[in-house]
């Protein structure tokens, strides 16, 4: 297939193309960095704001499929309505450029936050755990509410043409290099708190999820979350859960220390299984693991 991914150079958007590579895909990028002008991209590149409409009908032609993850990442490092603004204009002018453009798959990197926990002002009680896709919708931070709004477009999208879209509510993104600075310190102090109680998925294995969204024919508009299949530290969560929020409905859990956001319709839909752990990075007390001489 003829694949576009956008925010090609970002965490997920390169481990994206990688994959896409390595299962004998064209694939082209986009971001916002300056090309290689004296070559040496990995795919064929083009830079482009896709806030833009007209830079997003340049880009978003010619091909089967769009991967989209351009975004803003979180809140708090851009402006409230900076936040906002980017992250559904960009999803506006992308969608708008598939449909046009006669695109017949579009995969849209979402949030678990679309949820309303990870970065509610105030984080309250899930409706049970562990979270699926029956969870209600309750986004109040601008990030949350610009991703709830993407796959509103995608909603759009389905109903004006003959693309199909997923949307993949990724929980909070680990590569190699920022496992020991973002879970190293929850497992050294286990007393830190975690709105979504340590939920995580490695880059690598949400890559294949993206990939095998596009590769898929489900029909519709689908949305999936996306989550290891541990939490952070091997916690009892069923204990965690409860210690925190008492009288919590926590439902039949796959193994005691399952993540708090259940990828059961993923792996239905799509035949995926995460396989990374940050056991593969860091030791029990959050260390960074040795690799073995020579590796």
């Amino acid at each position: 297939m003829r694949v576009l991914v956008t925010g090609s150079r970002g965490q997920v958007g390169r481990a994206v193309v990688d994959r896409l590579l390595a299962g004998g895909h064209d694939v082209r990028g986009t971001d916002l960095g300056p090309p290689a002008y004296a070559g040496g991209e990995a795919v064929p590149y083009v830079r482009a704001d896709l806030t833009d409409a007209g830079q997003a009908a340049a880009v978003v032609r010619d091909v089967d499929a769009v991967v989209h993850t351009a975004a803003l990442p979180r809140p708090g490092l851009d402006p409230d309505h900076v936040v906002f603004g980017v992250n559904t204009a960009a999803a506006f002018a992308v969608v708008d450029a598939a449909a046009r453009s006669g695109v017949r798959r579009f995969v849209a990197l979402s949030s678990d936050s679309v949820a309303g926990i990870t970065w509610a002002a105030v984080p309250g009680p899930p409706a049970f755990l562990p979270i699926d896709e029956g969870h209600p919708d309750r986004p109040e931070d601008p990030y949350a509410l610009s991703k709830q709004v993407g796959e509103l477009l995608c909603d759009a999208l389905v109903r004006r043409s003959a693309c199909t879209a997923v949307s993949v509510r990724a929980t909070w993104v680990m590569t190699p290099d920022t496992y020991a600075g973002n879970l190293g310190p929850l497992l050294r102090d286990r007393s830190l708190p975690s709105p979504m109680f340590w939920s995580y998925v490695d880059v690598a294995d949400l890559a294949d999820l993206l990939v095998l969204a596009v590769e898929a024919d489900t029909p519709g508009h689908e949305v999936v979350y996306a989550a290891a299949a541990d939490n952070a530290g091997g916690r009892d969560l069923r204990a965690e859960a409860l210690a925190v929020h008492p009288g919590l409905e926590v439902r039949p859990l796959d193994r005691p220390d399952a993540s708090a956001i259940s990828s059961a319709k993923a792996s239905r839909l799509f035949g995926w299984t995460p396989r990374r752990s940050w056991r593969d990075h860091l030791t029990e007390d959050g260390r960074p693991r040795q690799l073995p001489s020579g590796a």
